[in-house]
């Protein structure tokens, strides 16, 4: 099983060291004279604004407002250290509560006045968007992780999709001995872009490890499993991958527990939230459930997680630790380190950002991610995967490990998209 137990999984081990943006002289922003710049929207003599379109209200609220802190405390950074290319960031923050609709609206609004956005929360918000996005060709930050994402040339993809998250999860029950060619493994998924391409990535690893699939979709307004996760127990499944929300995770360790069915959770990275170890699903979350994600647990020791560590106290005091944090402060550390590329270029378009953005062949966030390779469009990132045991004694709620592993199977995958 997976209690206890923290592994990245991928195609390489990444030796990961805080980059140099976080500790020398380059942190001070990049300097050039403003007369020589081409600039597009969102800049100005003094200013580069950009734009966060979120969930603060919905059903990935609580993940979202700590992603925007994290987006908010490395800004903030840049900015005490001179800006970039004389000129401060700033971020411009809009709730769409995971309505499409009304993330359509708040685009067109917004999209004028940004050179780009270090955040767009939620998979089937970027879907709804890809379309604009391309035609204006403005660098989005996809805070979430469908395959499909790898498609548009302008989304900023952290990591690796949902379906090699759940490749290299599912490969490690199986390294792990928690499962063996031939069980039932359960997938319950969201419908929408997020839960199928994690189902792309059940059904691949299930072929290819001969596993016996049996998937569950759900609606993000479904919050009582109880009829799913008896449906899976009457059929032998041996583990459970969770596609889904944390309300919807909740319910499947609470309801799992009562029935005595006691079988390992895999969830993606959108089914955790710390808030859940205040429910009564606590005992039976730290049991049984791992999570798998491209973006390090807030326990981290590598250098970067200590830094967001160190940072989010001072500025947000009464936020609770998560590693949503790290994915905020991530998300603009990369954007950072484009908008530094584009001002060396002395290009500060939105043209000039895409042609920036695929000349960052190793970007290193000193842990709070693997090392990234943006130059290829369409490909994964990255390969490798982190999964952390729930564990309430260390901040955050996931535990860090330091075992490393190569993953044969999500090295053959190729998305589907």
């Amino acid at each position: 099983m997976l209690t206890n137990s923290f592994a990245r999984l991928g195609v390489a081990a990444a030796a990961l060291s805080l980059v140099a943006v976080g500790c020398s002289s380059k942190a001070t922003g990049t300097d050039s004279s403003s007369s020589d710049i081409k600039t597009g929207p969102g800049v100005t003599d003094d200013t580069i604004t950009l734009g966060a379109l979120t969930d603060l209200s919905g059903v990935f609220g609580a993940q979202g407002k700590i992603i925007v802190q994290g987006n908010q405390l490395y800004i903030d950074k840049i900015n005490a250290a001179g800006g970039i290319c004389d000129r401060k960031v700033e971020l411009v923050v809009k709730d769409h509560g995971t309505d499409v609709q009304k993330a359509v609206s708040l685009y067109a609004e917004t999209e004028p006045e940004v050179l780009g956005y270090v955040q767009i929360l939620g998979s089937p918000i970027t879907s709804a968007l890809d379309s604009d996005i391309t035609e204006a060709k403005v660098l989005s930050v996809a805070t979430g992780w469908s395959s499909t994402q790898l498609k548009n040339p302008n989304l900023i993809v952290i990591g690796n999709t949902y379906d090699v998250e759940t490749i290299n999860g599912i490969d490690h029950l199986m390294q792990d001995k928690t499962l063996k060619a031939g069980d039932v493994l359960g997938h319950i998924y969201f419908e929408g872009d997020y839960g199928n391409s994690a189902l792309q990535g059940s059904t691949y690893a299930a072929k290819e490890l001969g596993l016996k699939l049996e998937g569950i979709q759900v609606k993000s307004t479904d919050t009582d499993l109880t009829a799913q996760v008896t449906t899976l127990k009457s059929r032998g499944a041996k583990a459970i991958v969770l596609s889904v929300g944390p309300r919807q995770t909740a319910s499947v360790a609470g309801v799992a527990a009562s029935l005595g069915y006691n079988v390992p959770l895999l969830g993606n990275t959108p089914s955790f939230d710390p808030s859940l170890l205040a429910t009564s699903a606590k005992s039976a979350l730290e049991k049984n459930l791992s999570v798998m994600t491209s973006i390090a647990p807030f326990a981290s020791t590598d250098p970067g997680p200590l830094e967001v560590a160190e940072a989010l106290p001072k500025k947000f005091p009464d936020t609770e630790p998560n590693n949503s944090v790290n994915l905020g402060y991530a998300s603009a550390l990369i954007y950072s380190e484009i908008l530094k590329k584009a001002c060396e270029n002395k290009d500060l378009t939105r043209e000039g950002l895409n042609t920036a953005f695929r000349e960052l062949k190793s970007v290193d966030t000193g842990g709070l991610t693997p090392v990234l390779d943006f130059s290829i469009p369409g490909r994964q990132p990255s390969r490798l995967t982190y999964v952390a045991a729930v564990d309430s004694s260390v901040p955050g709620g996931l535990a860090p490990q330091q075992s490393t592993t190569k993953n044969e199977t999500s090295e053959n995958y190729t998305s589907a998209g």
